[in-house]
């Protein structure tokens, strides 16, 4: 990274608005979910949307040459796989979307509001599509163009504390700000890798802490904070392939914490950072098969013996291409692992430590850590 590009590196103490001291102990694998089937399971999973009744939205994207479903569905499921529910997906005019059907051809993100209204982008359609989870298309928006309120490759898509969405704009390198139903309130963005500027940007999350905005810099491999003016606050990583460094990152979320959480795509893994954006953990993958996989190995034989030919596991558990990454108020960690069709789950294990909790470092020499 350039000189001019130090100042944001890292917040400092006089920025800090609440962030919790935190005890980490680290993250506990849960589970996965997902088969890769066209019908009844995950093809080509983009992002997962996280409702509070314990139900999760997998947003599914189709290629054209897979003609048994339609090229934007979301595939309703929860945590304990009993079975995925009927797929939900968006009509227009009246129409629900069929098989092979090109008029939303692209979605990239989602995000569930309070009113169980899921919202996604659609990066070839330049629209934002209202379904809610009843399969009721409430509505699709956008029009495409450059200007202020235009959608150019719409990906990434937040909700801030008023319900209002932030909208990323990957081919004009902009960040802006709507109501629910479509209207421009605002937004900023312009091409370049200095800071405060992007390159094909693609996910984008609302830190619940202070409001502020951190977006996933794909072409320029950092992540960055704004305000919601605009105005640069703070750059985090820089490419490569090394701890804490990143190779095209895609998705972003902060959780309740301040913790930042990035799939770093093309590295094939995600990493965490704090509110300061110093590097804490990361993840390559955990997964193994669920009962609900298990009970279809066993009912196709020739499935079966090639698996007995396998004598390394390791890749099949690795991550691969994910997409994106949320979390949800149990301190779940879900990251959308594309490449491998499935969704993995983490647990986050901490402690919020309270004032009086943590001594005067003074008392106490350096434990040596790491």
């Amino acid at each position: 990274m350039t000189t001019t590009q130090e100042p944001l590196t890292n917040r400092s103490a006089s920025e800090e608005h609440n962030y919790p001291t935190l005890l980490r102990i680290g993250h506990k694998y849960v589970t996965t979910l997902g088969q890769r089937l066209a019908v009844g399971g995950f093809r080509g999973p983009q992002d997962i949307a996280v409702s509070p009744d314990g139900s999760y939205y997998v947003l599914n994207r189709g290629s054209a040459n897979l003609q048994q479903v339609p090229r934007t569905r979301y595939v309703r499921v929860n945590i304990e796989d009993e079975g995925y529910e009927n797929d939900i997906v968006p009509e227009i005019d009246g129409l629900v979307l069929s098989e092979g059907d090109d008029r939303l051809p692209s979605p990239v993100m989602c995000v569930l509001d309070c009113a169980a209204t899921l919202f996604n982008t659609d990066e070839r359609a330049n629209a934002v599509v209202a379904i809610n989870t009843s399969g009721e298309t409430i509505g699709v928006w956008g029009e495409s163009g450059d200007g202020p309120g235009h959608l150019n490759g719409p990906s990434g898509i937040a909700l801030d504390a008023d319900e209002n969405l932030w909208v990323v704009n990957s081919r004009d390198h902009r960040v802006q700000h709507f109501t629910r139903d479509g209207k421009y309130l605002g937004g900023f963005g312009e091409l370049g890798n200095q800071p405060g500027q992007l390159n094909h940007p693609w996910g984008i999350s609302v830190d619940p802490v202070d409001g502020t905005l951190v977006v996933a810099d794909w072409h320029n491999s950092r992540v960055q904070r704004f305000s919601t003016d605009g105005t640069a606050m703070q750059i985090i990583g820089s490419p490569g392939t090394g701890v804490g460094e990143l190779d095209h990152p895609s998705g972003v979320v902060v959780d309740r914490y301040g913790d930042i959480y990035v799939a770093d795509r093309n590295n094939h893994r995600v990493l965490m950072f704090n509110w300061r954006g110093n590097f804490i953990e990361s993840f390559r993958g955990d997964a193994t098969i669920n009962p609900r996989g298990i009970s279809r190995l066993m009912g196709n034989p020739d499935i079966l013996r090639q698996r007995d030919n396998i004598i390394n596991l390791d890749r099949e558990k690795r991550l691969k291409y994910p997409t994106s990454v949320r979390v949800d108020n149990e301190g779940r960690l879900f990251i959308t692992d594309t490449g491998r069709y499935r969704v993995q789950i983490y647990e986050k294990l901490c402690r919020v430590l309270q004032p009086h909790e943590v001594e005067d470092a003074a008392l106490h020499v350096d434990p040596g850590l790491n």
